[in-house]
């Protein structure tokens, strides 16, 4: 039992200046980590040879005792904050109690207990007997008795009893907290050793609940905003302390990475950590289902089969969001900056080459049919193109290329795929379900960049991705971009440019011949929009209007700049070199003069 003089002389500062030391250390291993991936590691990856690969290898090692050592140390100072912080008002409480147990000149027990005089009856005799009041906390039934006893025991013993009350609930209060912090700070003693394992990286997953259990009533992931607006978002994260900051980073990085308004290095720091988490969690699970893998003529072999797939495709495009951070910084490239990151559905992965809160012009490209977390590599490939080809064209100004996989696309484009009679690709529902995410996203650009006059965005959409963009910009739906381009797109749920809210002048398409790319024909019925319907004509006099085939993007009448290009096919638009990637990153770079037309 912790006694009166143990919680009186305690010395919470003293964590909390420690938590300060902890989060100082994972402030410098996040900084020495940008510096092995992007100085120590780039300088090697420009040569090769027996000797440059081993060295490579240990440098990719350091890296990862550095991340793994921010995270962890980030833990070790949201524990020490929280220990601080609930210890001190443990202890102002027993403070409180006992500067008024002196006042009225009660001494008091290490136990707790408070000692109190008689009161002199008026005939000299004694009116109430003195005694000590003990603390409660022998259930309801001793805490009634002890409460009768001061009562009949006259003004002082009521006093004391009160007082003692609360010296042992102060002394519980503070046992339950020793106890519990030692627990969880014992927890996060990590293993010896320069190299960080998958069940390392799985311990940290454990870590950050059990810190998160530990500092229940203070931080708590249910303080972070949710179903909030960018701005929102930002105002409260701007409200935060630094120190608060630093705690919710470290114990709540996948809720803080996934807001939109807060900024891309903050986002970046908390998703790297989530990646690194998860990407042991699936290893595991991956590794644990081999192991259990029935025989080829088991019944339950399909069942395991797509468990296995979906899980090794989870791993692989995880790889690919690795293997393009640690190209972050090297080959002429900027910093890379992942924005958002979930395992969930088909996948989240929002990945940006180049800080968009600082540049001049800014595209998000949002990939379509097929798109999910196992197949990344492709996207990032060409979001990476993107950037290069946008940064000759903007004539040194700063670029920032977006790849947007924040929604469930649908996985087939054609009839009978994977058993699908009907494509999905030809419904509606996963754009409409996915545009208010890309609104928050632009919109969460905007305001972490400074507002709509900061820089110039362009969205892109290829293919079902182009469908995704048109739900979230028509209908007055208020995407915040200056320019929409649609390549190879199916249709965009609105017949005319001048719908998606940017002006029709800002809306720009591209599609390659119909024996190159048969999707805009093919979904025109199911995704395009007409123009049938009733209109108003002149002086209010009702009209017919019969244009019954609906529009895409790539037809004359849907209004938008119909752009040149050299694309053999669906996928074949971010060809190195060709005039397809030219043309998009001219829009991108604003010069829209020197856009070649079709």
């Amino acid at each position: 039992m912790i006694t009166v003089s143990q919680l009186n002389a305690a010395r919470p500062a003293d964590f909390a200046s420690e938590s300060g030391n902890w989060s100082q250390f994972a402030t410098w291993a996040g900084t020495a980590k940008e510096f092995v991936d992007q100085q120590m590691a780039d300088l090697l990856r420009e040569r090769s040879g027996e000797t440059v690969t081993a060295a490579l290898g240990r440098v990719t090692v350091l890296a990862d005792n550095c991340e793994y050592a921010r995270l962890q140390s980030g833990l070790v100072a949201a524990a020490l904050d929280g220990l601080a912080e609930e210890l001190g008002d443990a202890q102002r409480r027993l403070r409180a109690a006992l500067a008024e147990a002196a006042e009225r000149g009660y001494p008091v027990g290490e136990d707790g207990s408070v000692t109190f005089p008689e009161v002199p009856g008026a005939d000299g005799g004694t009116g109430w007997p003195g005694g000590t009041a003990h603390q409660g906390g022998n259930g309801p039934a001793g805490d009634y008795l002890d409460s009768v006893r001061a009562l009949i025991g006259g003004p002082h013993a009521i006093t004391a009893h009160g007082l003692a009350q609360r010296l042992g609930r102060a002394l519980r209060q503070a046992e339950e907290i020793d106890e519990r912090y030692a627990r969880t700070l014992a927890a996060l003693v990590v293993e010896p050793g320069l190299r960080i394992t998958s069940a390392m990286w799985a311990d940290a997953g454990e870590d950050l609940r059990t810190v998160g259990a530990a500092l229940t009533g203070l931080l708590s992931a249910a303080d972070i905003p949710a179903g909030a607006s960018p701005a929102e978002n930002a105002a409260w994260w701007n409200g935060l302390s630094e120190r608060e900051q630093d705690t919710y980073l470290a114990l709540f990085p996948a809720a803080v990475g996934a807001l939109d308004g807060l900024p891309a290095t903050v986002r970046d720091r908390a998703n790297r950590g989530v990646l690194e988490i998860e990407f042991a969690r699936v290893s595991t699970e991956l590794a644990e289902a081999r192991a259990r893998e029935p025989a080829a003529g088991d019944p339950g072999h399909g069942d395991w089969q797509r468990e296995h797939d979906r899980l090794a495709g989870q791993l692989r495009g995880m790889e690919s969001i690795q293997r393009r951070l640690e190209a972050g910084g090297t080959g002429g490239l900027p910093e890379t900056f992942l924005l958002a990151f979930a395992t969930e559905g088909n996948g989240r992965a929002v990945v940006a080459v180049g800080n968009p809160d600082l540049a001049d012009h800014t595209a998000v490209y949002v990939p379509g049919t097929g798109a999910r977390l196992e197949n990344v590599e492709g996207d990032l490939v060409r979001t990476t193109r993107l950037w290069r080809e946008s940064t000759v064209a903007a004539m040194g100004e700063s670029v920032s290329t977006i790849m947007w996989l924040g929604y469930d696309a649908p996985r087939n484009a054609m009839p009978f795929e994977q058993g699908e009679i009907i494509p999905s690709a030809t419904s509606r529902g996963y754009a409409l379900d996915a545009a208010p995410a890309l609104r928050d996203f632009a919109a969460g650009l905007e305001t972490a960049a400074g507002g709509p006059d900061a820089g110039h965005t362009t969205v892109i959409g290829h293919s079902y991705g182009s469908t995704v963009v048109g739900a979230a910009a028509k209908d007055g739906g208020g995407l915040a971009t200056d320019d929409i381009v649609a390549v190879g797109s199916p249709g965009m749920l609105v017949p005319y440019a001048k719908d998606l809210g940017v002006g029709g002048d800002h809306v720009w398409s591209m599609a390659a011949g119909t024996l190159d790319d048969i999707v805009p024909n093919a979904g025109r019925m199911f995704l395009g929009e007409n123009d049938a319907g009733i209109g108003i004509g002149r002086y209010g006099i009702p009209y017919l209007k019969t244009d019954l085939v609906p529009h895409v993007p790539s037809d004359e009448q849907f209004g938008a700049h119909i752009m040149a290009n050299d694309s053999t096919g669906h996928s074949a638009y971010w060809d190195e070199n060709s005039q397809s990637l030219r043309n998009q990153s001219r829009v991108i770079a604003g010069r829209y003069d020197d856009v070649e037309l079709g």
